[in-house]
């Protein structure tokens, strides 16, 4: 029901937008790019430039070395984090507003460019304009003014877009269905996983795996599945490490090194774990004693590493400084580096191989699987599920709530007609479902929701408010979703590389 009504609101800027963008990527490096030269993309009428790419690739890159703790990113994490690929469609989306602006005929005066950039607090002396600085600003970022004053013009006009599609006018009766909708709703605990991760569990006998390694050509397929696989398999030296943190800045920097001086001098190896409970103010150790678990290089902050991984197995820390604040170190353990063997891992690969080929085996287990699901949701055995999720990729969720409107508030998403066939049993109702998507089992025990309080006019206002706020950006959504799916994209990979 909730897509009908959202295309409903999108359908009359959809119609005349779709067909109108062809976006065509030429990512075969600069020097082979077809068009003109410092271009890398088009999206309708609209190029991406290198120096475009270039400034939304530093800006990811700068986002994701602050989550580091400043460091530089390896040539693997950046290509794990899909930083080269979230630029470019970044890009793409700012183009797509553009068109949309265009369409829209939104217009965007000079002198409101010359209005923003004079407001601008980077370009000011002395609370006044300053050309010369303006100037200055923009020959450090490598900015023409004109290029620059252009991308002004282009956020202006995207806002603009955003202007009009927030105040797209919306029935009462329109938003008077949707609250109905929502009030719709009972609670359910949900779980999902997804098929292809109980192969692993299928168990094969040694024997099995032996007798598959006496052929020759089952010999060859998994000496190149073992040398393509070398790196992942080699053991990295890892630290297994607790830690006690407190939080300093330039205000306090003085007291909190007081403070963890004293700390250290009362932590022992016998007391560091309560101690941590106690006195950290790292969230996640609070709980678990300060528990980081292994790491391997790369995964800490410069000085945190280089102390960790000087240290002796069952020895503590002197207090060190971090972007963080300070810590105290605790190491449990210690991996020395070690190189993967074909004969430490043959097997296991010949097991991994074999069990692609038991496909029925796959099936009977997922059934099991599922009706073992249905039992703990349904009983809310918490313990049973976080041992499945142990074994496999499993994902759960309690005391979620579902609407008729909104579907699940969580994480795992239910289909349409799946929320359907839950809602057609009543809001009272204690059912359990499985839903089978193909490469996912999801399953949903159903319960009552709790009543209501009765809301003040004031909250009503404000949700009424935010509802209309959401539904302007999943407007927006709906419109620059359905031109990127109408559109015709070509991406060369080596540019990505």
């Amino acid at each position: 029901m909730s897509g009908t009504f959202q295309k409903k609101t999108s359908n009359f800027f959809i119609t005349f937008l779709i067909g109108l963008i062809v976006v065509s990527f030429m990512f075969t490096g600069y020097e082979s790019m077809r068009g003109t030269p410092d271009t890398v993309a088009k999206v309708g009428s609209e190029s991406i430039k290198i120096a475009e790419y270039q400034r939304e690739y530093d800006r990811q890159l700068e986002f994701y070395r602050s989550i580091f703790g400043g460091q530089a990113l390896s040539t693997q994490q950046i290509e794990n984090m899909g930083i080269k690929t979230n630029a470019l469609k970044n890009i793409v989306q700012q183009k797509l507003m553009l068109i949309l602006a265009d369409e829209a005929h939104i217009p965007v005066p000079p002198e409101k460019v010359k209005e923003e950039i004079k407001k601008m607090p980077y370009f000011l002396t002395n609370n006044q304009f300053d050309i010369n600085r303006y100037k200055a600003v923009l020959n450090a970022n490598r900015l023409s003014p004109q290029d620059f004053e252009m991308q002004l013009k282009d956020q202006v006009k995207a806002e603009g877009v955003q202007t009009i599609l927030s105040n797209v006018p919306l029935s009462q009766n329109y938003l008077n269905d949707i609250e109905k909708f929502k009030k719709e709703k009972m609670m359910a605990q949900i779980s999902q996983f997804p098929k292809e991760s109980l192969r692993k569990l299928i168990p094969i006998s040694n024997k099995e795996a032996n007798d598959y390694l006496a052929v020759a050509e089952n010999q060859e397929r998994i000496k190149s599945l073992f040398a393509d696989r070398k790196s992942q398999l080699d053991q990295q030296e890892e630290v297994k490490a607790r830690h006690i943190l407190l939080k300093a800045d330039e205000k306090n920097g003085k007291e909190i090194e007081k403070k963890i001086n004293d700390l250290a001098k009362k932590v022992t190896l016998n007391n560091f774990k309560d101690m941590a409970k106690k006195y950290t103010e790292d969230p996640s150790g609070k709980d678990n004693g300060g528990d980081l678990g292994w790491f391997a290089k790369g995964r800490m902050v410069p000085e945190f590493e280089k102390t960790a991984f000087s240290m002796k197995s069952g020895t503590i820390s002197k207090p060190i400084k971090t972007d963080f604040g300070y810590h105290i170190i605790l190491v449990e353990d210690h991996k020395a580096a070690k190189e993967a063997k074909y004969e430490d891992h043959n097997l296991d690969l010949a097991k991994e191989m074999i069990r692609k080929t038991k496909n029925d085996e796959l099936k009977a287990l997922a059934t099991k699987t599922t009706e073992d699901l249905k039992q703990a949701l349904s009983s809310k055995n918490w313990g049973a599920l976080d041992r499945m999720k142990k074994q496999f990729d499993l994902t759960y969720e309690k005391d979620s709530e579902i609407n008729r409107y909104d579907g699940t508030v969580g994480s795992i998403f239910l289909q349409t007609n799946e929320l359907k066939q839950i809602f057609e049993k009543g809001l009272s109702q204690k059912e359990t479902y499985a839903f089978d998507n193909v490469s996912t089992v999801t399953v949903v025990a159903t319960a009552p929701a709790a009543m209501e309080k009765k809301k003040s006019q004031e909250d009503i206002e404000k949700e009424r408010n935010g509802l209309s706020m959401a539904l302007s950006r999943k407007l927006v959504q709906n419109i620059l979703k359905n031109m990127e799916e109408q559109s015709q994209v070509k991406i060369y990979a080596d540019f990505l590389k």
